[in-house]
């Protein structure tokens, strides 16, 4: 709880906004203010209204940029874990109802007294706060602006609750307090209260493809990842699965670190839907996805070379087994695409490009060769295997699946419980399109007997 028991402030009477020893208009303090006269809502002006003065002014958007670009400056000092958590952040934008709940609770600011602007958003049909000034008292006001309603899902640290579903907040993306030099400790303490309700954009990893040719050799082509369809792991993956998800999305996003992550099981169970939702979770780091038909060119001389522009990223090859099988009879070219491998995850290679690199399959482990399962080099080794009997109805039953999967009687995979389900929503369609054609029908005959009532009637 705000302490609103504090002294009241004095201002010195050497304060340069100060306007009391000349006796100024309302009308002389909006000129002095620079009101504009299509905007009713300048904070410097009914600042200057209230407390016959002018405010000292702190930008939210200033402080940020100085905050960071401090940051980055003086980075130098610091060590690659500190440097890390700060460089490169972006600065939020605000959640309304949450703020405003916040001033009214803690602050004891009476609704009654704010002045804002709404705004009518005619396509989602709703009234969006667009400006608010919010007189805090004692020489401290804010002023919020550029109000809208998120278009997407928000990056939410700090658990806001959201206005509508879907994630979806009500926010500003900036503001000002005005305040007196006397009050410039009660400004900061506001500054640092209202960080608690911030929120992001969410960062998409970037997300490339490996392409081939004679000419140009190995270049990136840009791709979008579909959004994947997985809404629980519990669900689709068992109750252990999260905090497997957890541990492997921690490593991945560590900066400056390498290593292998293999992701195996037999087809159906659920590998490639996972990796897209692993895609869709890694922040701030480009992905690099290695298509099956060039997994082979990994071996050759060039591909190394081409990585070291690519430096501190995550490697994806998907069906793998070609070239990570057992080197023993085997190829020149499978036995330089292990080696190239073993030096991108531990050796002196991967001391210098820090690569992350995630290796799918269907083929058993026993088969793969075991320098890359080595302890130091393996971060992960995950078995995607068909869901037991339980968690195969549990799915069916949130997938409202007819008779809620009670006739699993074995482990199944996923790609056959989304068959099933595919099958039923076809068979409804089929018999949704008959009803459709009998209603025509019958359609067809009911104006008859309307138009024969009408000439009755």
């Amino acid at each position: 709880m705000v302490d609103q028991s504090n002294a009241q402030i004095h201002v010195s009477s050497n304060y340069s906004g100060v306007c009391q020893h000349v006796p100024f208009s309302n009308e002389d303090l909006i000129k002095i203010t620079t009101q504009v006269e299509i905007n009713l809502l300048h904070g410097p002006t009914l600042f200057s209204l209230k407390y016959r003065m002018l405010p000292c002014r702190m930008n939210r958007e200033s402080y940020e940029n100085y905050r960071y670009t401090y940051l980055d400056t003086i980075s130098s000092s610091l060590d690659d874990e500190q440097t890390s958590t700060t460089q490169g952040k972006k600065a939020g934008i605000y959640h309304t109802t949450s703020i405003l709940r916040f001033l009214v609770d803690e602050y004891k600011v009476d609704p009654n007294t704010f002045i804002y602007k709404r705004t009518y958003d005619y396509k989602n049909k709703i009234k969006i706060m667009s400006r608010i000034y919010i007189d805090l008292g004692n020489y401290v006001s804010i002023l919020f602006e550029n109000g809208f309603r998120s278009s997407k899902p928000m990056d939410n640290p700090n658990e806001l609750k959201p206005d509508e579903d879907k994630q979806i907040f009500y926010c500003f993306s900036n503001f000002e307090i005005y305040h007196v030099p006397q009050s410039v400790e009660r400004a900061d303490l506001v500054l640092k209260q209202l960080s608690q309700f911030e929120l992001y954009n969410e960062e998409k990893a970037n997300l490339q493809m490996v392409c081939y040719n004679d000419k140009l050799s190995f270049y990136l082509s840009p791709i979008k990842m579909k959004q994947p369809d997985i809404v629980d792991l519990k669900l689709q993956y068992g109750d252990e699965f999260p905090n497997i998800h957890k541990k492997l999305l921690k490593t991945l996003q560590e900066n400056k670190s390498s290593g292998i992550t293999m992701l195996h099981g037999l087809p159906g169970t659920g590998k490639t839907s996972y990796l897209r939702y692993l895609i869709n979770e890694v922040k701030s780091k480009e992905i690099i996805y290695v298509p099956p038909d060039l997994a082979h060119k990994i071996s050759e001389p060039n591909f190394l070379p081409f990585l070291l522009s690519h430096s501190n990223s995550i490697l994806i090859i998907e069906d793998a087994e070609n070239i990570i099988h057992d080197r023993t009879d085997n190829t020149v070219l499978h036995k330089q695409a292990v080696a190239n491998l073993l030096n991108l995850s531990d050796g002196l290679l991967g001391d210098a490009m820090h690569q992350q690199i995630i290796c799918t399959f269907n083929c058993d482990i026993q088969s793969i060769d075991p320098a890359l399962l080595r302890d130091g080099r393996l971060v992960m080794e995950y078995k995607f295997d068909k869901l037991n009997i339980e968690n195969a109805r549990r799915l069916c039953k949130h997938l409202d699946m007819e008779d809620y999967g009670n006739n699993i009687e074995k482990p199944i995979s996923l790609a056959e419980i989304y068959a099933k389900k595919t099958t039923e929503k076809e068979i409804l369609t089929m018999n949704d399109d008959s009803i459709a054609i009998n209603q025509r029908i019958l359609r067809d005959k009911i104006p008859q007997m309307e138009n024969l009532l009408n000439l009755y009637s």
